[in-house]
């Protein structure tokens, strides 16, 4: 592990600067809660934790509205704007445990800048213990947040919310973004995915202390969109979803806090860790029958390719499958549920491909990122 010393980044206009309009309020009150429906953290009052319903774009089929709950904790001094989000995909239990832990940890009169946390980004899909925004209404199509974090449509009611959050809560209150995930339906290991073609971005991996970091950039993320407006960003995944794993979540809560002293949000030493293994190449494996998994792997093993990963038992007992590795690289994901169709996705393998021309991959030449980190020593 290499210590750095705090740092602090530069105190821009931008911080003081109202980039747009003020805060919206409603004027209603749910659970002693004020609602809004647009944010703007740097008309809020510092020194202070802000406990807001941001009510989202669009109404379910009752009439009725969805309301979002967003703490925004603001420093005495003025400083860099972060954001956390959790649950995108909603049945992701340990982004939730970590969002609710970050929050525990910071005292708005010992902090520069501001922190706002999205506690449950997809209430419609939290309600249904699903992934996806589900819809109220009769027709039925699931709707993937994390696959149109920025869209301008407005057609259907996962639009219309995605808009709202994307417009009216995110894009314009922060300097820095980590959007918090596991995996599903398998698990992971603490794990990154980053464009880290971008220096700040690799550097907010490392003051992470993550496991493995995928190269890659998507603009229609929450991170990617992020990215896209010059916002450094990351999706960090936490394990698996639908349990409690403290081991991951404890690793995810101490990276928020690092990168928070890195940053120069909370004072204190901050350390860069080169644990991360960087990949850029991605491989599944499927379930080619139905009946029961057993693996013979576990997450972060080095394998070479032809090693066994699973065997699966049919309805009688017998071996209907063995499945095995597709390439030489590391086990970066492993279904947790025993139970598999054909179809279900048994693991992920990762390895880096030197040869692999990652700007034309993840369209890194087009983004411009700001603030930087300070770089002095």
């Amino acid at each position: 592990m290499k210590k750095l010393a705090l740092t602090h980044i530069a105190i821009l206009t931008l911080f003081s600067t109202t980039l747009f309009g003020d805060t919206v309020y409603t004027g209603d009150i749910l659970q002693g809660r004020q609602v809004i429906t647009e944010l703007d953290v740097t008309d809020l009052e510092s020194g202070k934790v802000h406990e807001l319903f941001f009510r989202a774009g669009g109404e379910n089929n009752t009439g009725q509205f969805y309301y979002v709950p967003v703490s925004v904790i603001k420093g005495m001094n003025s400083g860099p704007r972060v954001i956390f989000t959790a649950g995108v995909h909603a049945n992701e239990m340990n982004s939730y445990l970590a969002a609710n832990l970050i929050k525990q940890q910071l005292d708005p009169e010992k902090m520069s800048g501001t922190v706002t946390i999205v506690h449950q980004f997809n209430i419609t899909g939290l309600i249904h213990d699903v992934r996806e925004f589900v819809p109220s209404g009769p027709v039925k199509v699931f709707e993937n947040l994390n696959h149109q974090a920025n869209t301008s449509s407005q057609k259907t009611s996962g639009q219309r919310y995605s808009n709202s959050l994307w417009n009216q809560l995110l894009k314009n209150n922060a300097d820095f973004a980590i959007d918090m995930h596991t995996a599903n339906p398998t698990t992971f290991p603490l794990f990154a995915y980053a464009n880290l073609n971008i220096p700040e971005v690799r550097t907010m991996v490392q003051l992470f202390d993550v496991d493995l970091a995928f190269n890659s950039h998507s603009a229609t993320t929450v991170s990617g969109a992020f990215n896209e407006t010059g916002v450094p960003a990351f999706t960090i995944e936490i394990g698996g979803r639908d349990v409690y794993e403290k081991v991951y979540v404890d690793r995810a809560v101490s990276g928020a806090i690092n990168f928070l002293k890195h940053a120069g949000v909370l004072p204190g030493e901050a350390v860069l860790s080169e644990r991360a293994i960087e990949t850029n190449e991605w491989l599944e494996v499927y379930a080619e029958h139905g009946g029961f998994i057993v693996p013979k792997t576990q997450l972060m093993a080095n394998v070479k390719k032809g090693d066994l990963l699973f065997v699966q038992y049919g309805a009688f007992g017998d071996i209907v499958a063995e499945y095995t590795s597709p390439a030489d690289g590391i086990v970066a994901q492993v279904v947790q549920n025993p139970m598999a169709e054909a179809g279900t996705q048994l693991a992920a393998i990762v390895f880096f491909n030197p040869d692999k021309n990652m700007d034309e991959n993840i369209g890194a030449g087009s983004i411009t990122v700001r603030p930087k980190f300070d770089k002095k020593e």
